[in-house]
This record gives C-alpha cells, structure tokens and sequence, in this order.
C-alpha cells in the first residue's frame, strides 16, 4: 500500500491593453506617462473595465527541491529565515521555455542582469492560504505594470525575495513552470496569480 503526495500549479494570467491601462490611469488620477503604471485587478473592476484576455494553464508548474526543503523544514527541521509575506515574495517571468527541473535554483531567461529576458514582480498582498478547501491550496498574485516584463512570457517562478527587479537575489527558488502566454507589450498591464494545490490522488483518479 502506498501514498504519494503531490503539488499541482495553475497559472492565470489577466491582461489589459495599453487603450484600457491609459484610460483607467487617468480615472484614477495617476500618471499615465509615468514609467511603470501599477493598477490592480480590483481597480479595473472598480471601473468596469475587464481585462481583454484571461488565460489559465493548469498543472504547469513543479516544486523544486529548494522549494521542498522549505516547505518540509516549516514541519520539522530548519525553517527559512524569510517566510513569503506580502512584502517578501515575487512572481518571475521569463523568456526561456526549456523544461524545468527539480534542480533549478533560478528563471532560465534569469541572466543576472538582462530585463528583456526576465523579471520578478513583488506580490500585491500577503500569499493566500486555504486549508479548509480540499485539497488545500497557496496563491500568490503580482501585477506587472506598463514598464516591465515586456518580452514573450515563456515561463514563470516564484522567491522569497523583498523587492522586484529584473533577476534572482539568492532567495528561495520555491518553484518553477513552462507556461507560453505571449508577449507582453509596453503599456499594457498583466496580471499573474499562481495558485498551488497540495493533495494526493483519490480511489478515483481525482486530487483530493
């Protein structure tokens, strides 16, 4: 007899135009020629503006060993130092669609300096725990604004770290997926939420 658990990703990603985006700043009263024009999901809804596409792509995603290792250490063994939080944790896209592996440690499209190949986004609140639902599940959620992330969406990954930029800081790499969403063009405003459910299958083929 035997029981194997499992992690499973969805990814969803909202996008509005560049029309919507300028249109919405200037309802909001800010800066429509500022550099990089941040308005949630939320905000546009409060405006009745809804997104031109809105895409999900399930079971996506692996969790890498770093990732594991954080997980099981809050358990039993050594615990991160810096637990995700609304001020720690990005979601980072990426260029490079080469299969992701328990190893990795980083975006492919993550050279360490290059913003036209990767970036990591802070997340817009604290990751979403849900342990009442079955099987129970933690999102995050980052919207990349009008000046960042402007290249073809490729893959995607989420650290620990406290700030966004363009590549990894050494934080924990919790996971990483292949997941081909299009390019994002400049002024447009792109929305990603991962959600990961924790669960094992069921008599019936089901993750319960």
């Amino acid at each position: 007899m035997s029981e194997l658990a499992i992690a499973q990703t969805s990814l969803r990603v909202q996008r509005w135009d560049e029309d919507q985006t300028l249109w919405a700043a200037r309802k909001l009263d800010l800066d429509p020629a500022a550099a990089n024009v941040r308005i949630s999901p939320e905000r546009f809804a409060a405006l009745g503006v809804r997104p031109y596409s809105d895409t999900l792509d399930e079971d996506c995603n692996l969790i890498t060993q770093a990732g594991w290792a954080a997980l099981l250490g809050s358990i039993a063994g050594t615990s991160i130092a810096t637990k995700f939080s609304a001020s720690a944790g990005r979601i980072g896209v990426g260029t490079v669609a080469t299969a992701a592996t328990y190893a990795d440690t980083k975006l492919g499209g993550d050279t360490g300096s290059a913003s036209t190949t990767s970036y990591f986004q802070l997340v817009s609140g604290a990751p979403t725990i849900s342990t009442g639902s079955t099987p129970p599940t933690l999102a995050f959620t980052a919207v990349f604004g009008t000046g960042v992330a402007n290249f073809a969406w490729a893959e995607f990954g989420t650290d620990n770290y406290t700030a966004s930029s363009v590549y990894g800081q050494g934080a924990v790499f919790l996971n990483h997926g292949i997941s081909a969403q299009g390019t994002k063009a400049s002024g447009q405003t792109w929305t990603a939420t991962e959600t990961i459910t924790f669960g094992y299958p069921s008599g019936s083929g089901t993750v319960s």
